[in-house]
């Protein structure tokens, strides 16, 4: 059963070109610069950062998930940090801002095509903390 992220936007389309085509498009900056429609730098590794450039602006995030020719994750930071990392608890952890999701998958026929599934989750709100004043 599929989870439900309320929020989330999902969309399925399928390309008629083969996986590998989609993945690297997916993966390389100059490629993927063309479809975000700004500057991209992008490590495509586990841990790698990802710097997207557009109108004036700067957006960072982290690969937290990459599987080859099959699945990527990216997590956005929040505008205050100029890196992520992903591990253990953080005040303004990375996916705070929002998430993507890349899924692709080949599709069986005459001509080779790759059904490309992305998933947009929105920022998640920083966890409230309980404040503390102490009376004398």
């Amino acid at each position: 059963m599929e989870s439900v992220d309320l929020g989330a936007v999902r969309r399925r389309v399928v390309l008629s070109a083969p996986v590998e085509v989609v993945w690297a498009a997916l993966t390389d900056g100059g490629q993927l610069s063309v479809w975000m429609g700004g500057d991209v730098e992008l490590d495509p590794f586990p841990g790698g950062q990802i710097v997207v450039r557009e109108d004036g602006r700067q957006r960072r995030g982290v690969v937290v998930d990459l599987e080859p020719l099959r699945h990527l994750e990216i997590r956005w930071l929040p505008p205050a940090r100029r890196l992520g990392f992903v591990w253990g608890p953080d005040d303004e952890p990375a996916g705070s801002s929002g998430a993507v999701e890349f899924a692709l998958e080949p599709v069986p026929g005459t001509r080779p095509g790759t059904r490309l599934t992305v998933v947009e989750h929105p920022p998640v709100p920083a966890p409230t903390r309980p404040s503390a004043l102490a009376l004398a």
